[in-house]
């Protein structure tokens, strides 16, 4: 199985429906520390940490960057998805 069959595998694995087409994903766990994304599944979108929608880039081409915008911790993840919800309204 190669790395793109096992990304796919572990984000199937532990996603929670947040809004209709919208979850919250685990992207990574590196030593003990989950990395989450707020993806919007059906327009391949997810948010960053500016409360915008952008692609959710193939994994060999997610910089440093762009894992810093769209990655948080699960507590930062829910947070700015409740700040999203009060601004989308």
């Amino acid at each position: 199985m190669n790395e793109k069959e096992k990304a796919k595998w572990f984000e199937l694995a532990v996603k929670f429906m947040l809004a209709k087409n919208i979850y919250l994903v685990m992207k990574s766990r590196v030593k003990g520390d989950a990395q989450w994304a707020i993806i919007d599944q059906q327009n391949n979108k997810v948010l960053n940490s500016n409360l915008e929608w952008e692609d959710e880039l193939p994994l060999e081409k997610r910089d440093e960057s762009f894992k810093i915008r769209t990655r948080f911790s699960f507590e930062s993840a829910v947070g700015l998805f409740e700040q999203y919800k009060m601004f989308a309204s």
